[in-house]
Formats: structure tokens, C-alpha cells, sequence
């Protein structure tokens, strides 16, 4: 399977994994939303492929999960 197959085929699940953080905010930090002070998400960010794929090069989750899927990374 090719990183372009792998990224295709998991999209959603990936850009989950991103988000989740990137744009968790927890209860310790401040921001200026109604929710500061407690734990909550921030709206993601839209992400290309490149930006996914430097995801699944460089966090170990992703990269392990792309290795067992059979990507030559």
C-alpha cells in the first residue's frame, strides 16, 4: 500500500487523530471561548495531504499504524 492509498483510505480517522491534538485545549490553559477553564476542542483547522502525511511521518501512533497497514515509509 502506497502513503497516498493509506491517507485515502483513512482520512477520516487520521484527521481525527490530528485534531484531537491539535486542538484540544485543556482546563489548566486560558483561551477566549465561552468554555476557558475547562477541557474542550477548538474547531480543527482544514488539512491537506501533506500535512497528513508529515503527521503520519513524524507521530509514532500513526507511523507504527501505517507500518502494520503494509506503507513503505
Amino acid at each position: 500500500m502506497t502513503m497516498r492509498d493509506f491517507i485515502r483510505d483513512n482520512r477520516a480517522e487520521i484527521d481525527a487523530a490530528i485534531n484531537r491534538v491539535l486542538c484540544h485545549v485543556p482546563a489548566t490553559a486560558s483561551c477566549y471561548c465561552p468554555l476557558s477553564g475547562t477541557d474542550h476542542y477548538h474547531e480543527p483547522d482544514p488539512l491537506n495531504d501533506a500535512e497528513r502525511r508529515q503527521w503520519v511521518m513524524n507521530d509514532e501512533g500513526l507511523y507504527m499504524w501505517a507500518r502494520r497497514e503494509g506503507v513503505r515509509v
